[in-house]
């Protein structure tokens, strides 16, 4: 396989706050360095024998993938230049959505074998169609529909259905889906889901010693490594850097993805922790408890149901509130930064009623909005110093 994907280029930062030893730092780089995503896809392909998705931001059953030995490998941010995209896209569409296509349309996505859309917003869906039946790609495109509604019974049993019928949609490709490995990756899904709510407990509490930037450099890993090597390296980065953090102000974060990850690096700069998030492809993707059932198809639907209230799955704006406030307090934050993505509608539909209802209980927060890889901007660093200088 030659070019799947544009080269990352490595953005794990140094751990350099006061309460960070030099042995820790040292020790710890192992723990943070994300294999060159390139380099693992194609040892993934060329010596596990791996079949290779492209998958667009959403919920998607991946245990599902996992279990026909698929490597799904997540499009959130490529570090890659529109230009062919721009042809097909208005102007003011996401840019998640616009590099995403970029991506399909250039030569360095030809290895993959096969896109998954999941029914993420509006944008992403009509992406889906555009994609499979105007622009046609040289590869097969599956697409995953979500259910929106909040009536608990009807949309279980839609969203199984859903995964059944990608399992026959993958079947007819790459073979009849394996009942034992089925439940073993099922199983497995849950095991990462505990390990890194066990993560993101040890940060909330104060426990975990690392950077902004370096946490989710790490986190982020979990976008396209397997679950068999994901796992042993939570444990390590725990065993690292577990350990009692001190000083520096409490924030939350909340939106889409850190990016760009300059901003993580001028709150390290600046001192300044984050507790805890709510962010849609970090700990948004983190479901509340898990799943009781012992047969895949309902856990998998039971997980689904367990995420986090989000503003891509029609959650009423209430539980949102509650969810944030909540964290808020459990984290001992000072406030909160939503972080959005520039022309995200449904994150853009909530953030004035959430920032409204966070004021009348008492609670600062602040909006950056950016677009992808644009660095940090004098004028966001200057309200950003400003936000923070009015925390506790």
């Amino acid at each position: 396989m030659k070019n799947t994907f544009p080269e990352s280029p490595d953005r794990t930062a140094e751990m350099h706050r006061p309460d960070v030893s030099v042995e820790n730092t040292l020790r710890s780089s192992e723990a943070f360095a994300a294999p060159n995503r390139k380099d693992y896809i194609q040892t993934q392909k060329a010596s596990h024998g791996r079949k290779i998705f492209g998958v667009f931001p959403g919920h998607y059953p991946r245990e599902l993938l996992w279990a026909f030995d698929i490597l799904p490998v997540e499009i959130w941010d490529p570090p890659i230049e529109t230009s062919r995209a721009d042809a097909h896209l208005q102007s003011y569409i996401c840019p998640v959505a616009k590099r995403g296509l970029e991506l399909i349309l250039d030569s360095r996505a030809r290895g993959l074998d096969g896109v998954l859309f999941p029914h993420l917003c509006d944008t992403l869906q009509n992406l889906a169609s555009l994609t499979a039946h105007y622009l046609q790609p040289d590869l097969p495109v599956y697409f995953f529909y979500t259910p929106k509604s909040t009536c608990p019974a009807p949309s279980w049993k839609y969203y199984i259905q859903q995964t059944r019928g990608l399992a026959e949609r993958l079947a007819e490709r790459f073979g009849p889906l394996d009942p034992a490995q089925w439940a073993a990756r099922s199983a497995q899904a849950l095991e990462l889901d505990r390990a890194l709510e066990a993560l993101y407990a040890l940060r909330a509490g104060g426990r975990l010693v690392c950077s902004n930037a370096a946490f989710y450099s790490f986190i982020r890993q979990a976008e396209y490594l397997h679950p068999d090597d994901f796992l042993p390296r939570i444990e390590r980065f725990r065993a690292v850097c577990e350990g009692k953090a001190t000083g520096g102000k409490r924030v939350l974060l909340s939106g889409i993805l850190p990016n760009p990850p300059e901003t993580l690096e001028a709150l390290d700069d600046l001192g300044v922790r984050v507790a805890d998030d709510d962010l849609l492809d970090a700990g948004r993707r983190i479901p509340a408890h898990a799943p009781r059932s012992a047969d895949p198809w309902e856990r998998a639907a039971e997980r689904f149901f367990a995420l986090p209230p989000c503003s891509t799955g029609s959650s009423p704006l209430k539980a949102r509130l509650e969810r944030l406030a909540a964290m808020v307090r459990s984290a001992s934050a000072g406030g909160v930064i939503f972080w959005t993505v520039k022309f995200c509608e449904p994150e853009a539909f909530d953030l004035p009623e959430l920032r409204s209802g966070l004021k009348r209980l008492g609670i600062p927060s602040l909006v950056i909005e950016s677009a992808l890889d644009e660095g940090l901007t004098g004028q966001t660093a200057t309200r950003l110093e400003a936000f923070l200088e009015m925390l506790p």
